[in-house]
């Protein structure tokens, strides 16, 4: 379960940045009828391809980051092809215990520029342990299959390692973070809409920008919205960023489907259902 960050003295937003703050929280998605946190950690992964690889270093005991490429399994545990030269290998070899941190991007979101830390990252943490045999032979199908150039796979310096997860912390922007379990983890699955996502914005903010500002005033209860952008949906549901006739903020609404869906043809079943919804209701209004 996501949690809010404590309203405490020693959180306080400074005055001089309270306006430009509220904005961008009004611009943040909220919880209702969304993915759960489990869920929106695994989907992560399964979009990025590198990752910032935290291991305990030989030199001293410090905190030692390292970027790497890496796979996931069918379970949510990362796979790692590291090279015995990489000093990330040698602290492996003292110290199994490990993290492995993968950030959203801006060039991934609908919005493009955002601030930094508004966008989303899944740090995973857990125990480092080599892959043999049939072990490795499966690990290094699926990790080919996510880094088809990765050609030093087959070099004789580098090994397979597969993280077992003891836990995972996901932070979804400012105010949204919670700790997830490895069960909670392990059984979660990716978005399916993962990959169509780019596509299903664009196709709605191109073709169907009068049926995004309905959505927003009968079911987001905006009723001066003037003009509206979808920048998220998922098997739950989307997100769009409204904003009011004559004004320049935008702020957040999340409408969720009436049932899940899982793929582009339920999306496109769904966003008909609703418009047809928000038709009849403005008629009756």
């Amino acid at each position: 379960m996501s949690r809010a960050v404590p309203a405490n003295a020693n959180h306080r937003v400074p005055e001089h940045a309270r306006t430009e703050t509220a904005r961008t929280l009004a611009a943040t998605p909220g919880i209702r009828g969304e993915p759960t946190d489990a869920e929106r950690g695994r989907t992560l992964l399964a979009a990025a391809h590198t990752g910032a690889l935290a291991t305990v270093s030989v030199e001293g005991g410090f905190p030692f980051g390292s970027l790497v490429a890496y796979a996931v399994d069918d379970v949510g545990r990362p796979l790692l092809c590291l090279s015995d030269l990489a000093e990330h290998s040698r602290n492996l070899a003292a110290d199994r215990r490990a993290s492995l941190m993968a950030s959203e991007t801006a060039a991934s979101t609908a919005t493009g520029a955002v601030d930094p830390l508004a966008l989303a990252r899944v740090t995973v943490l857990g125990t480092v342990v080599e892959l043999r045999d049939d072990l490795r032979t499966v690990a290094l199908r699926t990790y080919r299959e996510r880094h088809p150039d990765a050609f030093y796979a087959e070099f004789g310096d580098f090994r397979l390692y597969r993280i077992d997860v003891s836990s995972v912390r996901y932070v979804g922007g400012f105010g949204r973070m919670s700790w997830v379990s490895a069960d909670d983890h392990a059984t979660a699955e990716p978005d399916p809409l993962r990959p169509h996502v780019a596509g299903i914005v664009g196709h709605m903010n191109d073709d169907h920008a009068a049926a995004l500002v309905a959505y927003c005033r009968v079911f987001g209860k905006r009723q001066a919205t003037e003009r509206a952008e979808m920048v998220g949906v998922d098997r739950y549901g989307f997100t769009m960023l409204a904003t009011d006739a004559g004004g320049t903020d935008r702020t957040a609404v999340r409408i969720p489907f009436g049932t899940q869906v899982d793929s582009v043809g339920g999306v496109r079943t769904a966003m008909i259902e609703l418009l047809h919804e928000a038709r009849g209701r403005d008629r009756t209004s």
